[in-house]
């Protein structure tokens, strides 16, 4: 059966808009991702630890590959704290029960002291143990300061141990700043994210527990999407 100079035009309109149609949608499907918009910061390449040797709350000593193998939401502070710290710590396990399962049974929420004077492995288990047994914590000694240096270095936490006599740090008498983020590790153990405060909080910093949430699943499913593959929610 022969073919029509109108048939064999037709069909080559078809064939054509079928090939423009193919090549949209793969570059629909191939479009660059959208980072998420979270509140804090979303490091376009994750940033490596420096090697560190602290304490775990069993007085063990630990470096990066404790970090390893799961995310982890990291917050500091010191336990004596009468304010911000347990209500950060309290925040926290509320965003706990607000994600998905799946995207929980990975995630470490660690708690770093910041002093460790006061801050012994014993008074940082038991300190944790009120909000939640499965809580990690992380202290120093005397013996462990270069790698507290290199682990707040890395991670940007700022805190200062200010005196309030003249005895000086040995005293005791001293009083403890630092700020107040969340630092949130891939499973390579780097640094992806920093979440901030809720700008719009009265008061004392603290976190809005939904959007953080909202924020954190939102950065798993767009990493995930990058490299290749997704997560069930």
């Amino acid at each position: 059966m022969s073919v029509t100079p109108r048939r064999r035009m037709l069909l080559g309109f078809a064939l054509a808009n079928a090939c423009i149609i193919l090549v949209a949608a793969l570059l629909w499907w191939w479009r660059p991702l959208s980072p998420p918009q979270i509140q804090g910061v979303l490091l376009p390449e994750s940033r490596p630890l420096q090697a560190f040797t602290l304490l775990d709350t069993a007085g063990n000593e630990v470096g990066r590959d404790s970090l390893r193998g799961q995310w982890t939401l990291v917050t500091y502070g010191f336990t004596s704290c009468p304010d911000v710290c347990p209500a950060t710590l309290a925040e926290l396990m509320r965003f706990r029960s607000r994600i998905p399962l799946t995207y929980d049974e990975d995630l470490d929420i660690l708690f770093y002291s910041v002093d460790y004077r006061r801050d012994t492995p014993e008074a940082l288990r038991r300190y944790l143990d009120f909000f939640d047994e499965r809580l990690r914590g992380l202290t120093a000694s005397s013996r462990h300061l270069a790698g507290q240096r290199a682990f707040e270095r890395s991670l940007g936490i700022l805190a200062e141990l200010e005196p309030a006599s003249p005895g000086g740090l040995d005293s005791g008498d001293y009083q403890v700043l630092h700020g107040v983020t969340l630092l949130l590790l891939n499973p390579a153990g780097e640094l992806q994210a920093v979440f901030e405060p809720d700008p719009a909080g009265a008061g004392l910093p603290s976190f809005d527990v939904d959007t953080l949430a909202a924020d954190y699943v939102a950065l798993r499913d767009y990493l995930s999407a990058r490299s290749g593959t997704r997560l069930s929610g």
